[in-house]
């Protein structure tokens, strides 16, 4: 089980381990039902953790129009094991519907409230 928080703007927040290396290291993650990739990582969190760019991706953004994003290779920890996913650089980290299929969200919608992604795969 993955569990996080419902942050100040009442968006749910969860902690995942990135692997970087020999190191896993801790990174926050915002999930975004609306966003259908599985996740998306900063700039900013690109160059921290010295990711390299992998490829160009043409995708819809949320306004409707085409735009093409840079990728990098991320390895995760999701439900207890290493998964390597392709990354969107977009503005903020995010945890898209790709990655959460498979999975129950169960969510106390009030700050400070509990949130928690399942397997049920």
């Amino acid at each position: 089980m993955i569990e996080g928080r419902i942050d100040a703007n009442f968006e749910a927040v969860v902690g995942l381990d990135v692997r970087v290396g020999d190191e896993l290291k801790r990174e926050s993650f915002l999930v975004d039902t609306g966003f259908n990739g599985f996740v998306a990582v900063p700039q900013t969190l690109v160059n921290r953790l010295g990711l390299a760019l992998l490829d160009v991706q043409e995708g819809v953004t949320a306004d409707g129009r085409i735009g093409y994003f840079d990728t990098v290779e991320l390895t995760i920890v999701w439900h207890e094991r290493e998964i390597t996913v392709q990354a969107q650089i977009l503005d903020e980290a995010l945890i898209g519907t790709r990655l959460l299929r498979g999975s129950r969200i169960c969510a106390d919608w009030i700050r400070d409230g509990q949130f928690r992604i399942e397997s049920i795969a």
